[in-house]
């Protein structure tokens, strides 16, 4: 038992080396495939032509040309195995099927004959756009045409000299040379759109992690420019306090780790607070409500999130032990919002409002939440309670402001 166990699973093993004679360590599963499938189709192209003697019966010639098509392809491998130039090799294989198709319609009394060659012609061109890409395979798509328009032009003449094939053989042909090569045209074709539609989704899934799900539709649609004015938003600055002398003396390692932890709660209570991530920023995170959804509750939304942030860091310092505060700004009103850059696109903030929430953070106390005065009037309604305060803030002077009382 043991013996048959070990031989039914060294089959596919040995298949398997047979196929990846070429495989590179390094390469991703895509080119490793690629390659795989162009080493399958020269072991193909070795029996391929031993079938054309079997098509073209009553004529001599046809061994010698089977036994030589074949032999090309079997040199075509060792030099592939040798040299590992995998595209001179599918440029061999392309070239020998160019050469292949025509002769085997001659030998097979033409195109109504029993080779049906012209399917596996164009299946050529097809697997070239795989193992070579569109445009490289373009030219090969061309020699498919001239191949077929000159067969087209001698098959008068070849069948005024070829016998045409018995029936029986003229059907039996259909398999391998129509059916067969039609299937494996839709695999690879199936394989290339499979493998478009995942590279898109990967696409839409960065971009959208980059930039606001609105944002990234129109750029998919071809915008170049994206510029709007949002009058009514709330934007939230959050920065750690005492960060940079922190990560100084504790090991980078440790310091990444948990900024990534904390930073991606944020964005989960920014998702479910309906608020906008624009950026991090060192040890900064800045979010907005309004933009670039409008909303009337932006400002409680906004607040929503200071307060959800301020617990998600105390339940961050106790299970690292990190004695760690955070600061947090609120202000409301206008900003100015797109997308800058044509690498590392990002949507940004720019006005009075952006700044002024800076500034509310900066100016802010560890722990708390504090609110310019452009917010504190759209709270209104909410019933928060604020105890007041004047504060010189820089490039603003002096101004009251308010800081969002504990328990409230």
């Amino acid at each position: 038992m043991a013996a048959n166990r070990s031989g039914r699973s060294s089959a596919p093993s040995a298949l398997i080396r047979l196929f990846s004679i070429v495989d590179e360590p390094d390469e991703d599963d895509d080119a490793r495939l690629r390659k795989r499938i162009g080493v399958v189709a020269g072991y193909a192209t070795i029996f391929a032509p031993l079938t054309i003697p079997l098509q073209a019966t009553g004529l001599p010639i046809a061994w010698p040309v089977a036994v030589a098509l074949s032999g090309f392809s079997v040199g075509n491998l060792l030099v592939l195995a040798r040299t590992r130039r995998f595209d001179r090799y599918v440029v061999a294989l392309l070239t020998i099927g160019v050469v292949f198709v025509p002769v085997a319609n001659v030998l097979g009394g033409g195109v109504t004959g029993a080779t049906m060659g012209l399917v596996w012609a164009f299946m050529a061109s097809a697997y070239a756009i795989l193992a070579l890409g569109p445009a490289r395979a373009t030219p090969w798509f061309f020699a498919f045409v001239v191949s077929f328009a000159g067969m087209l032009a001698i098959d008068p003449l070849v069948v005024s000299v070829v016998p045409a094939p018995p029936y029986l053989v003229r059907l039996a042909s259909y398999v391998p040379n129509i059916a067969l090569p039609l299937t494996i045209t839709f695999l690879l074709f199936r394989y290339t759109d499979v493998r478009r539609r995942e590279a898109e989704a990967r696409t839409d899934e960065l971009l959208t992690n980059a930039i606001p799900a609105p944002i990234a539709a129109r750029l998919r649609r071809g915008e170049q420019r994206i510029a709007e004015s949002y009058p009514e938003t709330t934007v939230l600055f959050a920065d750690i306090v005492g960060f940079t002398p922190w990560a100084q003396r504790t090991d980078p390692d440790r310091v990444v780790a948990l900024l990534d932890a904390l930073f991606s709660r944020f964005d989960e209570l920014a998702a479910r607070d309906g608020v906008e991530k624009i950026k991090t920023i060192g040890d900064a995170y800045m979010a907005v409500a309004g933009a670039p959804e409008p909303r009337e509750d932006h400002a409680a939304a906004s607040l929503r999130l200071a307060r959800d942030i301020l617990d998600a860091v105390a339940v961050w310092r106790s299970q690292h032990d990190v004695a760690l505060e955070v600061r947090i700004g609120l202000a409301s009103g206008r900003v100015v919002a797109g997308v800058i850059g044509s690498r590392r696109i990002l949507f940004d903030l720019w006005g009075d409002t952006v700044n002024t929430a800076a500034r509310m953070e900066s100016s802010g106390l560890p722990g708390r939440i504090q609110v310019a005065p452009s917010t504190r009037e759209r709270l209104r309604d909410v019933g928060v309670a604020f105890d007041e305060r004047t504060v010189d803030v820089k490039g603003l002077g002096e101004m009251r402001t308010y800081v969002v009382r504990d328990g409230s």
